[in-house]
């Protein structure tokens, strides 16, 4: 009998059974099966919002969930992507609840009328686009605390915020930056996080130039957001060799006329040729004509006249060097579409009114309540006093200005230890870490400190929707489901904050339903987890250059008379509100702090705290830039000693160096990924050394470093996006990761964002300029200097179903051919033989001169023997080279090779991305470049020369000839 997980029509999640027999009338020791689990996986790509106010509560209790172990499946299932899972969902073949946020930093009501004729045009563009199917239907349009609007008008957000936004509104950090992009960390057919649209953009109307209509750039983005599509057009690579041997433009479809130029500012000469590749060189590029008689891609170009289709099967251009080809294994755009869960979830066209409504919201200042386990078992083992130094931390560093804070502490009770407090200054927050619990007795009721958490809450406004509590628990609780109605009907946000394996099990479902974080710290004296996961629990706002920047985080057990030391280094983007934190178990230990120009920082600067065992330094103004030192003096017991320093940015117009860290696990099959973004406002951040740092259910952390080179896990190389695979897991339960970042003097660097197409047209036979365009290989901005950043990415379930998974080895995304006179190189990146782990254990390369025949039919198409050849360990560059005969190498000749990784269980990989191999005669190389134009001149008055000399020559023929005749005829 199989069962099935399905959302009903009034967005209730429930389990139904396939056959006439119900499921859940089963032993109550029944457990899901692995087969069971595997149909689960399907949720995460429904269309099942994140947000699990659609899980009735009702459907986690009683027979639904007769043991905590689907409960733990569910929830790591359900939103594994710990941040900014879209609450945008299909009902009726319209998108509801797609949020659209406005930045704390813009202020403009001009728009509110701009996003209204956006969605508008795009909802019918869309219905268009989609073959009459889909249309946008609700639009939920967030405005920042920062805004003075009419309350009458704005509702108060709930769980919806900038940081989970679908499309964000933010000016760039670089003026004149006004492309629209869509992030995309992961692959292809899965989501992206957000939509970025500048201000500039919304509200400048000369921009439709370059871009096309607002709605018709939404409908290209929400394509990369909603179905993990990609672009058609390559900026980096605009020419390509096709399969007859000819060079033509990169775009889709092949149908679309322009022009081929060279174009500097307003001045436009014919294209140099590269005599080695045949393909145009420098700034040469392929200028579209605006008005085209046949249709055009919206992922190539939606500015275009006919640019109201996606490209499908009959018109997709399988041979283009895209992105789409690339990530997508040459699928059409329209393939994926069609096939994406939307599609099978609105079979029927869409026939009445695609008028998008709208709701207006305004976040606020933020209204936090601490609810704290004090319960018996956080009295031993130090725990309590680990939870004081954490929760301090918050409340002197973390929590900003402006906002609301209470305390909650309980057991089998709960205690109002403060009522909410406005923290407007150190006062304040004193005052509050006086009030934090320092003794622990009695059971566990979290329900009771949930309740007594939103009491605390509802005293500013007498509602708990938009405000935050942060709930650290310990052990299990078998009651904590008896309040997830009230939680789900709250309005509320609950981040979780796990302390060890033993947490009850369910602890992470409250966040999930509420659109909270989820963290977990380690249960052993030798860890700084609690202080990185209170120190993550920043603002979601938006306002980062408001917001405490978490710089270092180190901890280690050291022994009478030995020193700790460390390096922390502060960057021109960061100084300000400067806090250097240490923490000891038993003895105070000597601490010294030493600036970049030698100043000391000792005991007196410091503020002890014996009780605690907590000293804080404030560093007094704009902390110097440089390497500051710090230098830690055990001088009694063998204790764990941490460091953690924080700080804001230097300037309110310079945004700081930012870290955000995301793990995925999409299904029972799929491994963990690590993603860590690294950014300078809106800037990708390259060269950074990233490493994760892995709590896992038992032994020690484990340390992986995270890449930016477009291989394994890593989707694009050099975007900012550093990732890498985590398969060494030990046992069921709670993986949190702990990531720290470094960026190297004259290494690190800022580079500009590849943002939506922005090219010049031809119209009338000439090339239309426009401001928008920029040149098309712009290099890097700046070098950065060093920085140094530690951020907590939280936690994830993991079952034990997913402990015996074999995984295959990872696609191989950057096989080359290169031909070398008779002979085709062929090199790659080895892949592990686990994912990116290890090596594989031989090969399988195929080559066809038919690229759809390889993709379509690999296993079928001529073999390329690599029997000899031993793989090696990931990352390694792989070579081999092949003699092919001459028929094959004959001019104009064009081969397609593509290879596919087995592991030692004959597990294999997916097919790489296809080499191509063309086969021509080069051209003459000069010393200098000759332009083609010069070279056709050249030509044509050779033929005039010759001609005339014919011309001449025969009227000279033919004079001596008369003469002849007339001597002849005397």
């Amino acid at each position: 009998m199989q069962s099935a997980i399905v959302l009903s029509a009034d967005s209730q999640l429930t389990i139904r059974t396939l056959s006439s027999e119900t499921l859940w009338n089963q032993e109550p020791s029944f457990k899901i099966t692995t087969s069971q689990f595997m149909i689960i996986n399907h949720l995460q790509s429904q269309s099942v919002p994140c947000n699990p106010r659609h899980i009735q509560a009702q459907s986690l209790r009683g027979r639904m969930m007769p043991q905590k172990t689907f409960a733990l499946v569910l929830v790591s299932l359900l939103c594994a992507f710990i941040t900014n899972c879209s609450g945008a969902k299909l009902v009726n073949n319209g998108y509801r609840d797609i949020v659209i946020a406005v930045n704390p930093g813009v202020f403009d009501e001009n728009l509110i009328e701009s996003i209204k004729e956006m969605m508008y045009d795009a909802s019918a563009y869309l219905h268009l686009a989609t073959k009459q199917q889909l249309y946008f239907s609700e639009i939920k349009i967030l405005l920042p605390y920062t805004w003075t609007v009419n309350s009458s008008l704005f509702q108060r957000s709930t769980t919806q915020s900038y940081a989970k936004a679908d499309v964000i509104i933010a000016a760039p950090y670089l003026k004149h930056r006004d492309a629209p992009y869509t992030l995309q960390p992961r692959g292809c057919g899965e989501k992206g996080r957000y939509i970025h649209f500048t201000p500039n953009f919304m509200l400048n109307d000369t921009l439709a130039s370059a871009y096309g209509s607002r709605g018709q750039a939404f409908v290209h983005e929400w394509a990369h957001l909603r179905w993990g599509v990609f672009d058609e057009y390559d900026d980096l690579t605009p020419f390509y060799i096709t399969s007859d041997g000819t060079v033509d433009a990169t775009r889709c479809s092949k149908e679309i006329r322009g022009k081929i130029a060279d174009c500097t500012g307003t001045s436009c000469t014919p294209c140099n040729i590269d005599p080695n590749t045949r393909l145009p060189k420098g700034n040469c590029q392929f200028f579209p004509e605006m008005d085209q008689s046949s249709s055009s891609s919206i992922m190539y170009v939606q500015g275009l006249t006919n640019a109201d289709k996606f490209c499908d099967d009959k018109t997709h251009n399988a041979e283009v060097p895209n992105s789409q080809n690339r990530i997508c294994n040459y699928r059409s755009i329209w393939d994926m579409i069609s096939k994406s869960e939307d599609f099978k979830n609105s079979s029927s066209p869409h026939t009445g009114s695609v008028i998008p409504t709208f709701t207006f919201l305004q976040a606020k200042h933020r209204v936090v309540c601490l609810v704290l386990d004090v319960s018996a078992s956080m009295g031993l083992e130090n725990r309590i006093n680990k939870l004081q130094q954490a929760a301090k931390v918050f409340l002197l560093q973390i929590i900003e200005d402006g906002s609301h804070v209470g305390i909650v502490s309980f057991h089998s009770a709960a205690f109002t230890d403060s009522k909410l407090k406005l923290i407007d200054g150190d006062d304040a927050r004193n005052e509050l870490v006086q009030l934090l619990p320092t003794t622990a007795s009695g059971g566990r009721n979290i329900c009771i400190g949930v309740r007594s958490g939103f009491a605390v809450l509802r005293a500013d406004d007498g509602s708990t929707s938009g405000d935050e509590i942060i709930l650290v628990v310990l052990g299990e609780d078998n009651g904590i489901n008896g309040c997830f109605a009230e939680v789900e009907q709250s309005g509320a946000i609950i981040h979780t904050i796990a302390i060890g394996q033993n947490a009850t099990e369910e602890l992470e479902q409250l966040s999930i339903m509420t659109g909270g974080l989820q963290f977990a710290a380690a249960d052993n004296l030798d860890s700084n987890g609690l202080i990185d996961a209170f120190s993550a629990l920043v603002a979601t706002n938006g306002d980062i250059n408001h917001q405490p920047i978490q710089l270092e985080s180190s901890g280690t057990r050291i022994d009478n008379g030995t020193w700790m030391n460390g390096t922390v280094v502060f960057d021109k983007t960061v100084g300000n509100d400067t806090m250097f934190v240490v923490t000891w178990d038993a003895q105070t230990p000597i601490v010294i702090v030493r600036n970049p120009s030698g100043k000391t920082y000792n005991h007196d600067d410091f503020r002890i705290n014996q009780t605690e065992h907590t000293a804080h330094l404030k560093i007094q103004g704009t902390a110097q830039t440089g390497n500051w030192i710090y230098n830690i003096l055990n001088h009694g017991i063998k204790q764990f000693v941490t460091t953690s320093v924080t700080s804001r940015a230097a300037d309110a117009e310079i945004p700081p160096v930012n870290v955000n860290v995301y793990m995925n696990k999409k299904d029972i099959m799929s491994p963990i990924i690590i993603y860590v973004e690294v950014t300078h406002g809106f800037l990708p951040v390259l060269h950074a050394n990233v490493t994760a740092i892995i709590e896992r259910p038992s032994g020690p952390p484990i340390k992986q470093k995270l890449y930016d080179d477009g291989l394994g896990a890593d989707v694009n190389s050099d975007d900012g996006i550093y990732s890498k695979y985590f398969l060494m897991l030990n046992g069921a339960g709670r993986y949190s990761v702990n990531v720290h970042v470094q960026g190297e003097e004259r290494i690190a660097q800022v580079a500009l964002r590849r943002g939506g197409h922005a090219p010049q047209y031809t119209k009338n036979g000439n090339i239309q300029t426009h401001s928008a365009n920029l040149p098309n290989k712009e290099g890097l901005v700046a070098q950065l200097g060093g920085f140094q950043r530690v951020k907590s990415g939280g936690t994830i379930l993991v079952p034990s179903e997913a402990l015996s998974i074999d995984f295959r080895p990872c696609k191989i995304t950057d096989l080359q051919a290169t031909i070398v006179k008779n002979r085709i190189k062929l090199e790659w990146t080895a892949p592990g033989g686990d994912y990116d782990q290890g090596k594989a254990s031989h090969y399988e390369m195929r080559m066809s001169d038919n690229l759809l025949q390889l993709r379509d039919n690999f296993f079928n198409v001529n073999l390329v023997n690599l029997t000899s050849m031993k793989p090696r360990s990931f990352g390694s560059r792989e070579t081999a080279t092949i003699v092919l005969e001459h028929r094959e190498l004959q001019n104009g000749a064009t081969l397609y090779f593509a290879v596919r990784a087995y592991d030692e269980n004959q597990r294999v990989s997916e097919m790489s991305n296809v080499a191509k191999a063309s086969v021509f005669v080069p051209l003459i190389e000069h010393p200098n470049d000759v332009n083609i134009s010069v070279i056709v001149s050249i030509v044509t008055i050779a033929i005039f020369i010759v001609c005339l000399i014919i011309l001449i020559t025969n009227c000279v023929l033919n004079s001596v000839s008369q003469k002849r005749i007339l001597a002849d005829e005397e």
